[in-house]
């Protein structure tokens, strides 16, 4: 590991430190080592900023397929896609609040010098909680814009999958246990796997994935390789719904201390309707979480209403774009950006 640049409250490093001290799962080591290996991401060169034990890596990207969905759907194209990412759009530091300022700073300043350099034209920080775009803002001042990005969910276990369906409304929770029945009865088969097993998944995950990125003409977020790359994660899963032989649905997720997550995945919607899948898997993920003594489970982005409905903790992710050349035009377009996602955050899903 190199140390490139030495300030008096952090430094600038080419690889993950030995240790870190991690909040979540997407700045924990595995992580990071894992999405290095990644090349879904345009990415021209990286580097870690390092304050008090914690990482933040920076991404120099010529394009990121899940920055342009949000671009994309917003109809923001002007915005362009050679930009700084502290932290990459796929990951959700829906854990990380309070963080050293250092961070923040450090990174500031070293994606100001590449853009100087002319190696990108803005400083993405995407995917922070309410309290995380404070401290930013604290840090190194205000943004030329802020974008409601989406909305991630989290559900906090407490006493035993009995207790938790006894919190849902009567009527829910009949609905969710007769669901869960019929997809039984209709031989819908849901399965943790994990390490090889796992990866002989990934051709049939594929299409399942990247099936439900298309709604406003996304790009694909995912390929072979990367879902590859995603089970190599320390305490990778997935969770496959089969009936007989054919997959309906998965989950990819990571198992980190008593925390389970749950990034991407998807369903065959020919078979939504008559099987529950989608219902079923989010039950049977929870029962399996109880019986593994988890406390936590991260659900993940969109679906927004759904996971309101089945009680699940919603949390506000923004991107805070900084610029050396803050010009109206652009404020103008992220204004515009926010406008269109919230307005889909609030009132749709």
């Amino acid at each position: 590991m190199t140390t490139t640049r030495t300030e008096t409250e952090w430094s600038l490093l080419d690889e993950v430190p030995e240790r870190v001290v991690a909040g979540c799962l997407y700045d924990s080591p595995g992580w990071l080592r894992m999405w290095e290996t990644t090349g879904i991401e345009g990415r021209a060169r990286h580097g870690y900023v390092s304050a008090e034990g914690q990482v933040l890596p920076l991404y120099a990207l010529s394009s990121s397929p899940f920055w342009h969905g949000y671009v994309t759907q917003a109809g923001q194209q002007q915005l362009g896609s050679r930009h700084v990412f502290a932290g990459s759009t796929y990951s959700m530091y829906t854990k990380r609040d309070a963080f050293p300022a250092a961070l923040a700073r450090g990174a500031h300043a070293t994606a100001m010098e590449w853009i100087d350099a002319g190696e990108a034209d803005l400083l993405i920080a995407p995917n922070l909680t309410d309290t995380a775009a404070a401290t930013w803002v604290d840090a190194v001042g205000p943004p030329v814009g802020r974008v409601l990005l989406d909305r991630t969910y989290s559900s906090d276990l407490s006493g035993d999958f009995d207790d938790h369906l006894g919190r849902l409304p009567r009527k829910l929770r009949m609905d969710v246990q007769r669901r869960l029945r019929r997809a039984g009865e209709r031989g819908l088969r849901i399965d943790v796997v994990d390490g090889p097993e796992a990866h002989g998944f990934v051709p049939a995950a594929l299409p399942l994935v990247v099936g439900t990125t298309d709604e406003h003409g996304w790009p694909a977020l995912y390929d072979e390789d990367t879902l590859h790359a995603l089970l190599r994660t320390p305490g990778a899963l997935l969770v496959v719904a089969r009936v007989e032989d054919r997959v309906a649905g998965v989950f990819f997720g990571f198992r980190q201390d008593a925390e389970v997550t749950f990034l991407c995945g998807g369903v065959d919607y020919s078979g939504l309707t008559e099987l529950s899948t989608y219902v079923a898997m989010m039950y049977r993920c929870t029962e399996w979480a109880y019986a593994g003594g988890f406390r936590r489970i991260e659900w993940g982005r969109d679906n927004y209403r759904f996971k309101e409905r089945h009680g699940l903790v919603g949390t506000d992710l923004w991107a805070l774009v900084y610029s050396p050349d803050p010009t109206p035009a652009l404020a103008e377009a992220l204004a515009g950006m926010h406008r269109v996602i919230a307005a889909y955050v609030e009132g749709s899903g």
